[in-house]
């Protein structure tokens, strides 16, 4: 790192330290996600105290250089933004002892008057959009837009109904978190299934019109378009090898019979840890003809309750099967409890008999449960920030080309795999070759 000394004298020291580890930031082109030394090591090698050096890295995350994703640390943000010279800030705050203007704002052009951005989710109340939705408010309101809401209650015809509404409020641009949009392999890759071509429409009418957007949590394939996803593909790898490493084998995935880019890349990552481990997959550890991937009414007790009596069939008839994994990757947390809720039918318990991973990461949820549950974090707060930071960039025209983000996950180990490491979050290592 770059002297604190050297920076401006005027400053504030945290501000010349945010400068200095921005500088070295930029002379070392370190990329995206890399991860900065922790604030422990930083005060060692400012001099400081680790108050300062917290101040410095708040003022980072701010601007947009850096972003935080506990408990692993702090990590270089997609694009690092320029920071305010000392002139500019010394200008700044020239006609008045109290006006205060950090150093940390970005340089970015915002509309004088109030600009509205508008936000298009299924429904708030589970933690995994809570969080998602409050990193965006937090990230549009430093930048000075409004944020309209609109609730697509997982229904395409709403979701639809609210942008169009967006269009003629004229928001500035959108956010979306697309309804279940359902996909297929093919290729390497994935393709959107027939009834997606309404949406896939829509989006280009927006493309047509320029009008920016970024897509939030899972992507539409054949839309060239900003998005801010998760390493999904790496929670499905780094859950299954978890299990291979705790001595299973018979790893099972449990999904509904539809996926979506993220589900889709969860059980792409399972299969291939499996095939990496030459583990054999037959019929009896896949159960992919399940039909609702979450509750109908998106609140906690629902969150609870049992499912719908078609899947309970399904699952009780997948877990007493003689052939039954003895290990479980469920899609998401919801479909992690549906499991508890048929095992409570039958002899067999988790984890002695049945050990259990799911995606989701929901504090509120595990501590209902009787067992609690081992799951992959997605770092929601953070997609959600990042979403809102890419809208941003297209909107003042700091860049005209699409970004994709995929942000690390990490896996919360807890009771329901078996292992004795509980409550220690681990950081998920990267996949062998795909």
């Amino acid at each position: 790192m770059s002297s604190a000394q050297e920076q401006e004298p005027q400053l504030p020291l945290y501000r010349r330290i945010a400068q200095s580890i921005h500088q070295d930031i930029v002379q070392r082109s370190l990329v995206a996600h890399t991860k900065i030394p922790s604030e422990v090591e930083l005060a060692r090698q400012f001099g400081v105290s680790h108050g300062t050096i917290t101040k410095a890295l708040e003022a980072l995350v701010r601007a947009g250089v850096l972003y935080r994703q506990r408990p692993q640390g702090t990590f270089v943000a997609e694009i690092a933004a320029p920071y305010e010279t000392a002139a500019v800030a010394a200008q700044n705050s020239a006609n008045t002892e109290e006006k205060r203007v950090e150093p940390s704002s970005v340089t970015f052009h915002v509309p004088s008057h109030t600009a509205f951005v508008g936000i298009v989710i299924p429904h708030l109340g589970t933690d995994f959009l809570d969080g998602m939705v409050l990193g965006v408010e937090s990230m549009t309101r430093s930048f000075g837009y409004g944020l309209s809401f609109g609730y697509s209650e997982d229904d395409e015809g709403l979701e639809r109904y609210h942008i169009e509404q967006f269009l003629r409020q004229n928001v500035a641009g959108m956010i979306i978190y697309p309804c279940d949009h359902r996909v297929i392999e093919r290729d390497g890759g994935y393709i959107s299934t027939p009834e997606g071509k309404d949406r896939i429409a829509l989006l280009r009418t927006l493309q047509a019109r320029q009008i920016p957007f970024v897509l939030l949590d899972r992507y539409v394939p054949e839309i060239e378009a900003s998005y801010v996803v998760s390493d999904d593909f790496t929670a499905g790898y780094a859950s299954t090898q978890h299990l291979i490493k705790l001595g299973h084998q018979r790893i099972g995935f449990v999904s509904v019979n539809y996926l979506v880019t993220s589900s889709a890349a969860r059980r792409a990552g399972y299969l291939q840890c499996m095939r990496d481990h030459h583990l054999p997959v037959d019929e009896h550890l896949l159960l992919d003809s399940l039909l609702h991937a979450y509750p109908s009414a998106h609140n906690h007790y629902a969150l609870v309750e049992e499912c719908c009596s078609e899947d309970a069939q399904c699952l009780l008839a997948y877990l007493q099967h003689p052939q039954r994994p003895t290990a479980l990757i469920t899609m998401n947390d919801y479909l992690a409890v549906q499991v508890f809720c048929m095992l409570e039918r039958t002899s067999l318990r988790v984890p002695e008999d049945l050990a259990l991973v799911c995606s989701g990461g929901s504090n509120r949820l595990s501590s209902m449960m009787r067992v609690p549950l081992t799951t992959v974090v997605q770092p929601v707060g953070e997609i959600g920030r990042q979403s809102a930071y890419l809208l941003h960039n297209r909107i003042s025209q700091r860049f005209s080309t699409n970004r994709q983000l995929k942000l690390p996950v990490s896996l919360l180990v807890r009771k329901s795999c078996g292992s004795t490491a509980h409550s220690i979050v681990q950081a998920l290592p990267l996949p062998a070759e795909r």
